[in-house]
């Protein structure tokens, strides 16, 4: 069933794929260009269909399963390609990744109208979803019942997030730990959906606000 609608995201999807997030490199190619660093350009062993960032700025996605480590960009020289490294095949589409962690977040879509995802957050050798929670990617179950609990998103690289320390992602890149919030933040070690005010969900994410817990 997953190769089905892994098949159908290509035909639906691809021609969306574009640069999105964070606008510091661009796909040109097998290129990636740096942007904030004189133009500076990384050949690379795989061309790139799009230019996103990490959360934790550790790799950069580009391509439905592929990224390359931020710092063989970094220090890239002309001529000598690097290396694009890639997930596993049919867990969707690479939508966050944490090198130091060792863990990604893959969305792959169960319904077309409207277009809804779940999330396999796992290991970067692994297909095994680490969380069973209600919006996760889970072998085995009917597709009746994937379907009900699917959440929104765009589906692209860059369209979750997971936290610097690995811990927590939010697979919809929503980082909004209200009661209601579908499908919300996740701690991934603990297998549970997290409750927590405005602030201290920000602070899991290391980021800083002004919201009230």
């Amino acid at each position: 069933m997953r190769i089905i609608f892994g098949i159908l995201f290509l035909i639906l999807m691809v021609p969306a794929l574009a640069d999105t997030g964070k606008a510091k490199f661009r796909a040109s190619g097998n290129r990636i260009e740096i942007l904030n660093n004189d133009g500076r350009m990384c050949v690379l062993d795989q061309q790139p269909s799009t230019a996103v960032e990490s959360f934790d700025g550790s790799a950069v996605i580009i391509s439905e399963r592929g990224y390359v480590e931020k710092d063989d960009l970094d220090r890239c020289v002309p001529n000598v390609m690097v290396h694009v490294s890639t997930i596993p095949r049919n867990v969707g589409v690479l939508a966050d990744i944490n090198l130091g962690a060792k863990l990604y977040v893959a969305v792959d879509f169960v319904t077309v109208r409207p277009m809804r995802y779940l999330a396999t957050v796992a290991r970067l050798d692994s297909v095994k979803n680490l969380v069973t929670i209600n919006g996760a990617y889970l072998d085995g179950q009917s597709l009746s019942k994937l379907q009900r609990y699917a959440f929104g998103s765009s589906g692209e690289a860059g369209s979750a997030v997971i936290s610097p320390d690995g811990r927590y992602v939010a697979p919809a890149g929503q980082i909004d730990c209200s009661e209601d919030a579908s499908p919300g933040v996740w701690d991934i070690e603990g297998n549970i959906k997290v409750i927590t005010g405005e602030q201290s969900c920000n602070k899991l994410f290391s980021l800083t606000g002004n919201g009230e817990d």
